[in-house]
């Protein structure tokens, strides 16, 4: 008799009187004695593999009928002997035993299926144990014998929050190429559910660890298992571009790029977790020299990245004014941008006329539409809009519910589509405040930043997104007023 059998036998041999009658789910129940000894004869039967013995039978029907132990802990005590733990039983033997012995029947195909991948992704025998006493099929069981079916306190971290299990899990399959250890993961588990460390901390550790190191030899290898292990599922069409950017911006772009996309920030929010809170950036001085670069129609990768690998490299900002047609096929773009710190903005959702052309009710899709987008890809909607063309009235000024950018230096790069003429366009009139307007899609364009993003930084000039610039100068941007520029104050 182990451990737990001892202390069940003691505390029926305290009872003096015999308790046949008991509260039950709010009414009195009487224990069915015959039916009890049934269930008890059953978990021998399936569980150690043998008949009961007389003292065994009998303390275990005494301790259910007087209610001075549960149905759900009696099972445990079966489970977690050392008679059955020597069986080396699977995971599907032992989650079938447990739907025979506690539902008093096979365990269905989907049953199955969802408690072995709950055992899979590291919870223990009490999370599935629990999850059985839970059922209204073995409450209405109990009920029928006279017995509590009772709940198992979970004294293990793996199995106080599955989600978070299985997220660490997935780290330990998908990362470390293993199935996780107990220790390992009670470890993590408890550090996430106590908001004591960040998952980005966990997926840094994973991947700088000597396991991983062979996983993410190359590039390639090191992008997919950022994949796997932060988005939890299979590249998709954006791999090549940030196998691109591990190339030529390092790994820690990428890495950057994935933590701050939308699509982990879901998980982690799903799972009850936390990111780090991103530091509070200084304020500036409302009296340093900035500008605002800002481009529209974009993204397009082969020219966004660019421009981007300029800025990254003097930590400058700028703002983009995506189309919201084009945003899916370059969400790696708005991601890496907003890990930069630049300021994604709405140029409308497919940029095909001037909003002054259209009704209020077309201006307003053509916004939401343009939102809706890059809230999938950023997690928010974008505050700052910049009308098709500069152009706007009062019907478009009533319906863009933001405020409207437009700028006060105009390289005419769409126009010219050339680098020199870009960057004398900039360079030779710039002035404090300046909001400049350029275009993400011209290779021109993007070589003509390669020289302006620098000298710009050279020049003393802070390189910031316009609502850092308004900010900084404590203006107010007020939904459908119209900002050119935004001096200095005198």
């Amino acid at each position: 008799m182990n451990n737990f059998i001892k202390k069940a036998v003691a505390t029926v041999c305290a009872v003096v009187v015999a308790i046949n009658v008991f509260a039950f789910g709010g009414a009195s129940v009487r224990a069915d004695v015959s039916r009890i000894q049934a269930f008890v004869e059953r978990s021998y039967d399936l569980i150690l593999g043998r008949p009961s013995d007389p003292a065994g039978l009998n303390s275990w029907t005494q301790a259910l009928q007087t209610g001075q132990l549960d149905a759900a802990h009696m099972v445990k005590g079966f489970i977690d002997s050392d008679e059955y733990k020597a069986k080396c039983k699977s995971y599907s033997q032992t989650i079938d035993i447990l739907y025979r012995v506690m539902l008093d029947r096979p365990a269905d195909p989907t049953g199955m299926k969802g408690w072995l991948e709950c055992l899979d992704y590291g919870v223990s025998y009490d999370y599935v144990l629990n999850g059985f006493a839970g059922s209204v099929e073995f409450k209405n069981i109990c009920s029928q014998y006279g017995i509590v079916p009772g709940v198992i306190s979970y004294v293990e971290n793996r199995d106080k929050n599955y989600l978070v299990t299985r997220f660490v899990a997935s780290c330990y399959y998908n990362m470390l190429g293993r199935a996780p250890d107990a220790a390992g993961l009670n470890a993590w588990t408890g550090l996430l559910n106590n908001h004591q460390t960040y998952p980005e901390d966990l997926i840094l550790s994973f991947l700088n660890s000597a396991e991983c190191a062979p996983r993410i030899y190359t590039d390639e290898n090191y992008v997919d298992t950022l994949y796997l292990g932060i988005l939890q599922r299979s590249p998709d069409a954006a791999r090549e571009t940030w196998i691109s950017i591990a190339q030529t911006q390092g790994r820690q772009t990428v890495f950057n790029g994935f933590i701050s996309s939308s699509e982990f920030l879901a998980i982690v929010q799903a799972c009850g977790m936390t990111l780090r809170p991103a530091p509070a950036p200084a304020k500036l001085n409302p009296k340093t020299k900035m500008v605002a670069l800002t481009f529209d129609d974009g993204p397009y990768s082969p020219v966004t990245n660019r421009i981007l690998n300029a800025l990254e490299k003097v930590d400058g900002h700028a703002t983009f004014f995506v189309v919201g047609n084009r945003v899916p096929s370059y969400k790696s773009c708005v991601t890496r941008a907003e890990s930069l710190g630049c300021e994604i903005g709405n140029h409308t959702y497919d940029h095909k006329s001037v909003l002054t052309s259209q009704s209020a009710a077309s201006i307003r899709n053509e916004i939401t539409g343009c939102n809706n987008e890059i809230k999938k890809v950023t997690g928010h909607n974008p505050v700052v809009m910049r009308p098709v063309g500069g152009a706007y009235n009062a019907t478009v000024l009533a319906n863009i519910g933001m405020p409207a950018i437009n700028w006060s230096l105009d390289t005419q790069d769409w126009k010219n589509r050339n680098a020199t003429s870009v960057k004398n366009a900039v360079l030779n009139n710039v002035r404090d405040g300046d909001i400049i307007l350029c275009h993400d899609l011209y290779p021109s364009t993007a070589a003509a930043m390669e020289t302006v993003i620098p000298e710009l930084t050279r020049r003393g000039y802070k390189l910031v997104t316009v609502s850092e610039m308004a900010e900084a100068r404590n203006l107010n941007l007020k939904s459908g007023v119209v900002y050119t520029a935004i001096r200095p104050p005198k």
